[in-house]
């Protein structure tokens, strides 16, 4: 299956994208936001660039080639971001970007990341269906009960719709049940979420990668997605 995008550091994994269970609270959580924080909005740390332009002198030739190749990348990826968000991608926090990764060690921590953040999604999945199975088992076995019941007032058929009330009543107390259940797991879920993001952010911020730092608010979180994606796509370019 194709691999769904989402509005956060990294995509959907294969088998949280496919599975029929992913609901809509989740794909909405995640069209939402990158890392919401508890307490609502905050301001953004500021952090320092590993690199000035200045820099640029102690630099070998080789290493000057490197960053003038990422930069030339980085202003190509820049060209496909909406045009809303191409001027906050300014000519000066490229070259910072392109700074940044001149070592390969933000490459490997991107991959690092993506890693973490699949076998979490995996993890997060399987505790998930494991919840929707017991329910559909629980199902199963009250509708096999009541079947039986049925069955043995076939005799008595001044009982039965005192039974079938009965009997609606459980599988409405029943569904009522499962329903708080499975909310309340999807509400860990998203909590284990938030805080893998704000994790992967803070991770980026003390990489000193630009536009990196934890936040909720939209406008870091659309320029951090661009950033991410820039640097993930220039690491299979270099590969």
């Amino acid at each position: 299956k194709e691999r769904v995008r989402m509005r956060g550091l990294f995509t959907f994994s294969r088998e949280w994208a496919g599975s029929r269970d992913c609901t809509d609270s989740y794909m909405n959580y995640y069209s939402m936001a990158l890392g919401k924080i508890p307490g609502g909005d905050q301001e953004a740390p500021q952090f320092e660039i590993h690199f000035s332009p200045a820099d640029l002198g102690k630099l070998s030739e080789e290493e000057k080639h490197q960053v003038k190749f990422y930069f030339s990348q980085l202003k190509q990826y820049r060209e496909e971001a909406p045009p809303a968000y191409q001027a906050k991608l300014s000519d000066a926090r490229l070259r910072e970007l392109s700074l940044s990764l001149l070592d390969g060690t933000v490459f490997e921590i991107v991959r690092e990341l993506e890693d973490i953040q699949q076998l979490k999604e995996r993890s997060l999945l399987n505790k998930r269906m494991k919840v929707v199975s017991a329910h559909k088992s629980r199902k199963v076995e009250m509708a096999k009960r009541h079947k039986e019941e049925l069955a043995s007032s076939s005799s008595k058929l001044h009982n039965l719709p005192l039974l079938r009330a009965q009997h609606e009543k459980e599988r409405r107390d029943l569904e009522k049940k499962l329903a708080e259940e499975i909310r309340a797991t999807d509400q860990k879920i998203i909590l284990e979420l938030d805080q893998i993001v704000s994790d992967q952010q803070s991770t980026m911020q003390q990489a000193a990668v630009p536009f990196f730092m934890v936040s909720n608010k939209p406008e870091d979180i659309q320029i951090q997605i661009h950033t991410l994606r820039f640097v993930q796509r220039l690491g299979t370019a270099v590969q």
